[in-house]
């Protein structure tokens, strides 16, 4: 009976960070699709791509598993306060669904991976190659929000551009999102231009945040399969009507 009401707190506890954590999921996805700056950049990564998401999929997505983390918390508190075998039921079914979600997500994630470090760069510097100077159209709108945002040029670099048609017929000129500054008429030239390629940059915060996300995730994990076993141990040890009253 003791080891019993100790499971039932364990659980009630691990539940409360579990709700906190979909709450976190909730937000996190809000910001998303409210932050407008990142909405080019992941426009651009997605041009061409399979597999990286689209800038509304990743808020959708993140909203979904709030939701869904953030009311199997809920199932988890009030069935270990109530001592009920169906919350807790319920709750069971829930975290072994969230957790079936995170297995495939981390499959996706390795997908993806694979495609981040050997696909992704030489398909957006293939796509630089259309970059039109005189008649932008979304792609160029995108890149030059990146070009801005990241203070970088190119893909790899500057010289990503120097297959470019239009790089060629205007006199070796970049576009002006590539410079901080307009110099010879408003003309960026790639001795004025930003030295670093965008594809660098982003890979370095797309590694700190992805670390970030994955020690996260690992922590909730854990969290859910201790708290998995907890609600099995009380549900066990209660008694089999549900009272409500």
């Amino acid at each position: 009976m003791a080891c019993c009401l100790c499971a039932k707190y364990f659980l009630l506890f691990f539940n409360l960070i579990i709700w906190l954590s979909g709450g976190a999921f909730l937000s996190c996805g809000i910001l998303v699709l409210y932050k407008r700056d990142l909405h080019e950049l992941f426009a651009l990564l997605s041009y061409d791509s399979r597999l990286v998401p689209s800038f509304l999929n990743v808020g959708y997505v993140l909203i979904g598993v709030g939701a869904l983390v953030f009311i199997v918390g809920l199932l988890g508190c009030c069935g270990s306060v109530r001592e009920s075998r169906l919350l807790l039921g319920l709750y069971v079914f829930f975290i072994i669904l969230v957790m079936g979600g995170e297995l495939v997500v981390a499959m996706y994630t390795v997908l993806l991976g694979d495609e981040w470090d050997t696909k992704l760069p030489s398909t957006l510097k293939r796509r630089l190659q259309t970059y039109n100077y005189s008649t932008p159209h979304q792609f160029e709108f995108d890149l030059d929000t990146v070009h801005k945002q990241f203070v970088c040029c190119g893909i790899e670099g500057p010289s990503d551009f120097y297959a470019n048609n239009d790089y060629k017929l205007y006199g070796n000129r970049l576009p002006s999102s590539c410079c901080n500054r307009l110099l010879l008429n408003g003309v960026c030239i790639e001795a004025d231009s930003y030295r670093l390629g965008c594809f660098q940059i982003i890979n370095e915060y797309v590694q700190f945040y992805s670390k970030l996300i994955v020690a996260i995730g690992i922590g909730i994990a854990v969290f859910e399969l201790i708290a998995l076993l907890m609600a099995v141990c009380v549900c066990r040890n209660t008694k089999d009507e549900d009272e409500f009253d």
